[in-house]
């Protein structure tokens, strides 16, 4: 069974996607941290299908910008963090103890890995500059 089951709103994304998403090739379009150990991931994510449009490209379906806020970070390891935007290649949830450790590698952009405590997440359908006029770039 997939963590996201024991994540505040991860059920929905899931439920959103279809499965447990991986996030390959997503857009991390934004990575902040706060007092007090909060933190936040902001990703554009979408699915890929097996259909192509007219140039050959895949055509990408139910894109959402997804929000992973954390709690009580007490581990933060990234390289090339000036580099944000950043093409995600893989991101993985685990639990590790009473942890989540959320840890990704990149296409382009910043690498990293995290541990909290507690984390949330919430996604809104559609790209990031039709999600409350955000862009990303």
């Amino acid at each position: 069974m997939s963590v996201f089951h024991d994540v505040p709103g991860g059920a929905a994304l899931v439920d959103w996607f279809g499965h447990a998403p991986r996030f390959h090739d997503a857009v991390l379009l934004e990575i902040g941290f706060a007092s007090k150990g909060r933190g936040m991931l902001r990703i554009h994510a979408w699915t890929m299908t097996d259909a192509v449009d007219a140039e050959g490209h895949f055509i990408l379906d139910k894109h959402a910008v997804v929000t992973l806020a954390l709690q009580d970070v007490s581990r933060i390891d990234c390289t090339d963090f000036d580099m944000v935007p950043g093409i995600i290649f893989d991101l993985s949830i685990s639990q590790v103890d009473e942890h989540f450790h959320i840890e990704w590698n990149a296409s382009y952009g910043i690498v990293g890995s995290i541990r909290s405590k507690q984390m949330e997440i919430s996604f809104r359908p559609g790209k990031p500059d039709q999600v409350g006029g955000l862009r990303d770039g």
